[in-house]
């Protein structure tokens, strides 16, 4: 499981997730406070928040045989959730 800060200007919600998924064309399933979704080259990406942070756990296909393209494409939906780069949340967690 990783946690990822979430921009203060970001009201995150299950809904808010679930809106941006929809946005992207994924399918997902609500499982409690969990939305749990899949993309070629991951498994399974479970998403859920406390309101405050961003919780996501994944669950790598090791068969998929472009990891380049998943890699980018997950990276583009934390920085659409959290509205953080990817630059921005790594300098955030080293601190």
């Amino acid at each position: 499981m990783r946690t990822y800060p979430v921009r203060k200007t970001i009201k995150i919600s299950k809904s808010y997730i679930t809106e941006i998924l929809k946005s992207k064309n994924m399918e997902f399933e609500e499982n409690g406070e969990h939305i749990i979704s899949s993309y070629p080259g991951l498994k399974k990406i479970e998403f859920w928040t406390d309101g405050k942070k961003l919780y996501a756990e994944t669950e790598t296909d090791m068969e998929y045989e472009n990891p380049s393209e998943t890699i980018k494409f997950f990276n583009d939906l934390l920085a659409k959730v959290t509205g953080y780069t990817t630059k921005e949340r790594k300098k955030l967690i080293s601190k």
